[in-house]
């Protein structure tokens, strides 16, 4: 089964055996029709390198999925250390279904879920009041969420991504220190305490018809404002569009939103992801 992955797309032969399975169950195909499909060069679009993985566009005759493949050498960097079916878990989850594709495999080496006809969410649709009113309600939804996850510990999660940069030999490690030392400083405002998707961007965050949030690799149970300072970060938001949306989240999950303790979220958000393209790029 090895020798029939076409060479420009590695994986393991467990994620090959685990799609053609899947197809098999769905479609009236046999293994060789299948194996066929999926060995056409042709049916397959790669989307983007995500942190801990690769994601493709699989074309078939009837049928359009989306496919993600981990990354075995960097699940250590996901929150809880090691990889755990966190997309099928919270898909189960009635409050949160609606914002979700389609599950159909999440296991340790492949994902693969219903493709969605929408686009990734850019700062320019914050200025619609809606928006900002959909995604407050979801994020609402997902931190009131009882949802059995890892426990995000900042410290040690801090400290991990500053060793990949230590071992990196293309990494500028003084710059590493200085935004260890930084992060350190912080770090004592995080507060691990409810269900979060803690990597909330641009590709993650679909608009069609509706909002989608997809890729919960680093779900963990975490700081909703540290969830918050990761959007604001991510999609670089203007002071008034960073305003209108912390003022409906209030509204919609009861919560307050502490000023001060924001900020430092968004020093810690910033670190962090420097320290990860340090340490990977």
């Amino acid at each position: 089964m090895n020798k029939q992955q076409p060479d420009w797309w590695h994986y393991s032969a467990s994620s090959w055996k685990q799609l053609v399975e899947l197809l098999v169950e769905l479609h009236p195909l046999s293994v060789e029709q299948c194996l066929n499909q999926c060995a056409n060069q042709a049916s397959w679009q790669l989307l983007r390198q995500g942190d801990t993985n690769a994601n493709f566009k699989l074309s078939l005759a009837n049928q359009d999925y989306f496919v993600q493949l981990a990354d075995q050498t960097k699940v250590g960097q996901l929150p809880g250390g090691h990889y755990c079916s966190q997309t099928r878990l919270v898909s189960e989850n009635p409050a949160l279904l609606k914002w979700l594709p389609k599950c159909l495999l999440d296991s340790e080496d492949i994902r693969i879920s219903i493709w969605l006809y929408a686009s990734p969410t850019v700062s320019q649709h914050f200025n619609n009041p809606d928006l900002i009113v959909e995604l407050s309600r979801l994020l609402s939804e997902l931190h009131h969420s009882q949802l059995l996850l890892p426990e995000l510990d900042m410290k040690k999660h801090l400290a991990k991504y500053y060793e990949i940069t230590r071992v990196n030999k293309n990494a500028d490690r003084l710059r590493a220190e200085v935004l260890y030392q930084q992060g350190q400083k912080i770090v004592n405002y995080f507060e691990a305490s409810h269900s979060c998707h803690n990597d909330i961007s641009p590709g993650n965050l679909l608009s069609g018809h509706q909002l989608y949030l997809v890729d919960w690799e680093y779900a963990a149970i975490s700081d909703p404002l540290f969830e918050l300072a990761g959007i604001i970060c991510n999609f670089e938001l203007s002071n008034l569009q960073e305003q209108e949306l912390l003022d409906e989240y209030e509204k919609q999950s009861q919560l307050i939103v502490d000023r001060d303790k924001l900020d430092a979220m968004k020093s810690l958000y910033r670190i962090i992801g420097e320290l990860w393209y340090m340490g990977n790029a």
